[in-house]
């Protein structure tokens, strides 16, 4: 792979440094099947979908933007909204096994259908709709 360019590498004494190469025609392609198998889309779809009351779940925050190809830094947590009525004790248990299988801090909001879907938001749910989301169920990115 890094013959063809898809990884770079250079040698650090006796190590071997090697990362993805995200100039590579091909990296955000490699970057959507890797998230899509082993990423927090299906882990979390995975927990949440035995919880009563989850009527959708989004990913948004820095990690959504970084998946909608906004710059930064990686990721530090995952920001999860959960539109329903489930349990705040089963979604807190959710993003803690979550966490553990991701190494990264899952961080667990829910609101109601109704607040969903007000035709005036709170701050809160304004912002998260109008930057980038990903759709849990199907890991459809928005925005």
């Amino acid at each position: 792979m890094a013959d063809s360019s898809v990884l770079r590498d250079r040698a650090v004494g006796r190590n071997r440094m090697v990362r993805a190469n995200i100039e590579h025609p091909l990296f955000s392609l490699m970057r959507d099947l890797i998230d899509a198998t082993y990423g927090p889309v299906p882990v979390i779809r995975e927990l949440l979908s035995p919880i009563d009351g989850v009527e959708a779940a989004f990913i948004y925050g820095s990690w959504a933007a970084r998946r909608a190809g906004a710059g930064g830094e990686f990721a530090r947590d995952i920001d999860v909204l959960v539109i329903g009525t489930a349990s705040r004790r089963a979604l807190a248990e959710a993003a803690s096994s979550a966490s553990a299988r991701i190494g990264v801090d899952v961080n667990v909001s829910r609101v109601t259908h109704d607040e969903w879907e007000a035709t005036e938001p709170t701050p809160f749910l304004a912002t998260v709709k109008g930057r980038p989301m990903v759709e849990l169920l199907s890991g459809e990115a928005y925005g």
